[in-house]
């Protein structure tokens, strides 16, 4: 024993974990974990690599080290099997098989945590080694079957299929592990049942071990046929264990995977039956367990699971099934602390999809009063907690308000699923009713709640889209009682926020509106910020909705506005100010330029006032505020021109102009400035077209001039917006020529910067470029591919390939596959076209030979880099979200270049992988997959081969422990531009 412990090869091990799990200093700790974090990857060639395998087994075999160090060595032992087994050769993979089964016998009895460590690594061993066959007997039959041995072949037998399920982690192809899953699962499920049989029944299976068996058999339920199951002694057995407090938990486990393993079975299954019948026999223990809050979530779980896989048996069978929806209903009435309820959510909306199809409509009718009552239920849950904590309703626990919050507009979601089902005019009563029942008992002089009210309303809120344009039998009860409730803050709040819901509603119903107008407007007057903001989201409502009734009131609007603008909060100020847009765009043409100049005059004046004076932070974003108001008008205001007459907005647009300039030039350097004036900037092209050419060229200009000074993308990401909406056949061909020779200039200034710049650092520039390219080559593809922006481009890219930034490399990737796609003599399906009947057609003018040619020349002058650039990105670094988009470029790449240059680029990047990562063979394989679809030309198959090497090859060697970030010489490039 003293021998293991001074063992020289294990004191550097032991002392770090002593280190790291005694009271040492924080940095001695933070040592300790870095070393033997390292001595975990042991990633490095030669002896230190073996060292860790060796060292690990030895500190397991051994009775004279501290727990600790045994977890630490388990740990490692698994995670080097999964990510490192390629380090140890055939005999040596033998070995540790062997070991790995004495080891589990020395851990029998425990601990626990260490011996499932053991089964993880002996699982994730038998689904790698494919060469070991029969693995699952050989591994039964070494730890034995007798009731002692229990504890390890069930802890084995539980982790495998959890294991095997995890394809991220492990090593094998798709091919390959399908078959190995077949091997180890598949073949051998009905033994296993049989073993779990055999355990349950043996009086001799110690009682701690009967869980583990419910474990073990829910992860295999996906294996063993359900039927096999179902006419086993273990479907009573499990349905017996819900009265055992020890099982109840692990017994749910099974009840809910064997429901889930139903769902593709129909109602006349005799397995559906013989489930239904015992899932029923539980809804007694539903209201004798609400005061038990683990049993209660637990039964809920069942019936929530059971109505969700069977909801189109319930449409099928209405009356048959009514008391599996009742019991649903029972969980969510009984849950008072709203801890289960979520769990009914989404068979509620399942269920309610089914009901609304006329076939069944007969099922409808018979569920009816059940929804009918989960509306009440609903309600009820709504409520607002009665008791203060502290002074506030949720103990100034923002957290714990704001998921409250969120979770009343799910149960709102639930409430319109009920409105669908049970006729929204029936559910909006109910609400009604409740609210003037309180009404009337307050009336009568007891004391209710506000909670009580508040409630009630929520819901006709969250039922509002569900209510017919022309109800009359509830809505007009509603509206006259809302605007007579009384004034508490929280009422107010709901009830204004009611009236914004339905102002559909009262634009058909006018006779409504004067009251209602008078009820939110009041609402900017309350000293309460809540109720502001809800009057400011109903007010634009009411001006969306009902423009047309409020059309000859705009000056007492704007009166209005002006008063109460300064009070209010900004985000507030954004949604009134949308409304009153939207009244100034139901104005008439001839009145839509003094309304406009109406209501931004004073925003003008407050931005002038800025504009030459210093300015600080808070300042910068005051500017940026109320540039988003102006945005707001130019966004919502642009009425029908003919063409040919001038556009009023423009006109005002075009005297607001130098302000928007002056704000640049003067406060540019603030992005809230600079990015607030683009956004506006971009606004106006979208809202006035061909109305913005005047002032389209001092827009450009002033584009290039302020990213020259300020180096931020949103003077890019601006002038792509411009190349986009004017580089195009619809434009002048005048404007179409100025267009490219504004974006020609802005992204040569883009260039250069990038020159004196880490490109790393200024993701959102490259982004925006690459955006703004991709328009450009979309608009003016023969003019950029022979231009000198072409090959700078692909610099740029392969320049970002070396980096991690996700945005720029998606961004980038789009971009040189645009630039490719024109090798070939079909342009690229973006391009589409219109006819003069704006029919969709397809331009399929062959793409120019001297176009191609440039295009061919690049691919050949650059690809085979780029192809290790790519594969290196696609192997290490990208993203995954990036592995279609770069294996679109890859194809494109191996296409242009042809046989037998293709299948060399390729084979050059394969070359350079580790030789530890992958052998000759698979990269033969591979290398043949390139040369037959390139023959044959077909890519989509190359396509799923490359995805599949790409997936094969991360899961077997790019782990969380991987030292190696790219291949070969695909190393950080600076981007250099020579202009």
């Amino acid at each position: 024993m003293a021998s293991t412990v001074n063992d020289p090869t294990l004191s550097p091990i032991l002392q770090a974990l002593n280190a790291l799990y005694s009271g040492s200093n924080r940095q001695t700790k933070e040592q300790a974990g870095q070393f033997l974090e390292q001595f975990q990857k042991s990633v490095r060639e030669g002896q230190a690599r073996q060292e860790a395998w060796t060292i690990t087994h030895t500190i397991l075999s051994s009775s004279a080290l501290p727990l600790e160090s045994k977890l630490f060595a388990a740990q490692t032992l698994r995670s080097k099997i999964i990510y490192d087994l390629h380090q140890l050769p055939g005999s040596g993979q033998l070995q540790l098989r062997s070991s790995l089964i004495t080891l589990l016998g020395t851990y029998r009895e425990g601990p626990k945590i260490i011996l499932t460590q053991l089964c993880l690594a002996l699982a994730n061993l038998a689904i790698q080694l494919v060469q070991w066959k029969g693995a699952l007997e050989e591994i039964i039959s070494a730890c034995g079957t007798d009731a002692a041995s229990a504890p390890i072949v069930l802890e084995f037998l539980k982790v495998l299929p959890e294991e095997a399920s995890d394809v991220k982690k492990i090593p094998l192809s798709e091919d390959e592990l399908r078959e190995r899953t077949r091997e180890l699962l598949e073949n051998n499920a009905i033994q296993v049942l049989n073993i779990l049989v055999a355990y349950v029944s043996s009086a001799n299976t110690p009682q701690s071990s009967h869980a583990l068996i419910f474990e073990c058999l829910n992860s295999w339920l996906r294996e063993v046929p359900l039927e096999t199951i179902v006419n086993s002694p273990l479907l009573n057995i499990v349905f017996q264990a819900l009265s055992n407090d020890d099982l109840f938990d692990a017994a749910t486990d099974c009840v809910c995977s064997m429901i889930r393993e139903t769902r593709d079975l129909d109602e006349e299954s005799e397995i559906v039956s013989t489930l239904y019948r015992k899932i029923i026999e539980l809804r007694p223990r539903i209201r004798e367990s609400k005061d038990d809050p683990d049993a209660f979530r637990n039964y809920t779980q069942i019936f929530a699971d059971a109505g969700e896989v069977w909801h189109m048996v319930i449409a099928r069978q209405p009356r048959q099934f009514k008391s599996l929806v009742e019991a649903v209903a029972e969980c969510a009435a009984y849950d008072e602390d709203l801890e289960v309820i979520q769990f009914t959510f989404y068979f509620w909306y399942l269920l309610k999809q089914m009901l609304v199809l006329d076939r069944y409509e007969d099922a409808k009718r018979e569920l009816r009063d059940v929804f009918l009552g989960l509306v009440d239920i609903l309600i009820n849950h709504l409520h607002y907690p009665y008791e203060e904590r502290n002074g506030d309703l949720f103990g100034n626990n923002k957290e714990q308000e704001e998921k409250f919050r969120a979770f009343r507009h799910e149960m709102g979601d639930v409430l319109k699923d009920c409105c669908t089902v049970v006729g929204a005019s029936f559910a909006l009563r109910k609400a009604y009713t409740k609210v003037n029942d309180c009404l009337q008992a307050q009336n009568m002089g007891e004391n209710i709640p506000w909670q009580d009210i508040e409630a009630p309303i929520f819901s006709m809120r969250a039922m509002a889209r569900e209510v017919d344009l022309d109800e009359t039998h509830v809505l007009p009860d509603v509206m006259n009682l809302l605007i007579r409730l009384p004034d508490q803050k929280k009422i107010r709040f709901a009830v204004t926020l009611v009236l914004g819901r339905y102002t559909e509603w009262t634009a058909k119903h006018p006779e409504y509106l004067e009251a209602q107008l008078t009820y939110i407007t009041n609402g900017f007057y309350v000293n309460d910020s809540d109720v502001a903001s809800a009057a400011a989201q109903s007010m634009m409502h009411f001006c969306r909705d009902c423009g047309q009734h409020l059309v000859n009131y705009i000056d007492q609007l704007h009166d209005f506005y002006e008063k109460v603008a300064p009070q209010i909060h900004v985000e507030s100020l954004y949604d009134l100010t949308d409304g009153v847009a939207h009244l100034v765009a139901a104005q008439p043409l001839d009145k839509i330029y003094s309304s406009l100049k109406m209501f931004c005059t004073p925003v003008v004046a407050r931005l002038y006032s800025r504009a030459n004076a210093p300015v600080d932070e808070a300042g910068y974003r005051k500017i940026a505020d109320e540039v988003e108001l102006l945005d707001t008008f130019a966004r919502l205001v642009h009425p029908h021109v003919e063409p040919g007459n001038p556009d009023p907005c423009m006109q005002f647009w075009s005297e607001v102009w130098p302000l928007i300039g002056l704000l640049l030039d003067n406060h540019g350097q603030s992005t809230y400035v600079s990015e607030r004036c683009c956004k506006f900037i971009r606004t106006l092209m979208y809202s006035y077209r061909t109305s913005f050419y005047s002032l389209l060229g001092p827009v450009a200009e002033k584009l290039v001039v302020c990213f020259d000074k300020f180096h931020y993308g949103c003077y890019l990401w601006a002038s792509g917006i411009a190349v986009r909406e004017y580089g195009n056949e619809y434009s002048d061909q005048n404007i179409q020529s100025a267009v490219w020779e504004f974006a020609f200039r802005q992204a040569i200034s883009t260039f250069k910067y990038m020159s004196s710049v880490n490109i790393a650092d200024i993701p959102d520039v490259i982004e925006d470029l690459f955006r703004l390219l991709s328009n450009l080559i979309t608009s003016y593809p023969y003019r950029f591919i022979p231009s000198e922006l072409c090959k700078p481009s692909i610099d740029a890219a392969r320049a970002i390939f070396t980096t991690e930034n996700k945005e720029p490399i998606f961004t980038a990737m789009d971009l040189l596959h645009d630039i490719f796609s024109y090798g070939f003599s079909t342009p690229p399906v973006s391009n589409i076209m219109f006819n003069d009947a704006g029919e969709q057609y397809y331009d399929a003018n062959a793409v120019p030979l001297e176009i191609q040619g440039i295009v061919k020349q690049l691919v050949l002058a650059e690809g085979e880099m780029l192809t290790r650039q790519v594969f290196s990105g696609l192997l290490y670094t990208f993203p995954r979200e990036c592995v279609s988009d770069g294996t679109s470029v890859l194809l494109v790449l191996l296409k242009l270049a042809g046989l037998p240059t293709a299948v060399q680029w390729v084979n050059s990047t394969l070359a350079v992988l580790p030789s530890s990562a992958i052998t000759q063979q698979e990269k033969d394989k591979y290398l043949s997959a390139v040369d037959t679809a390139i023959q044959s030309d077909d890519m989509n198959r190359l396509r799923r081969q490359t995805m599949d090497f790409i997936g094969w090859y991360t899961r077997r060697n790019v782990t969380p422990r991987s030292e190696i970030r790219r291949i070969g010489d695909a190393r950080d490039m600076r981007f250099t531009f020579a202009s």
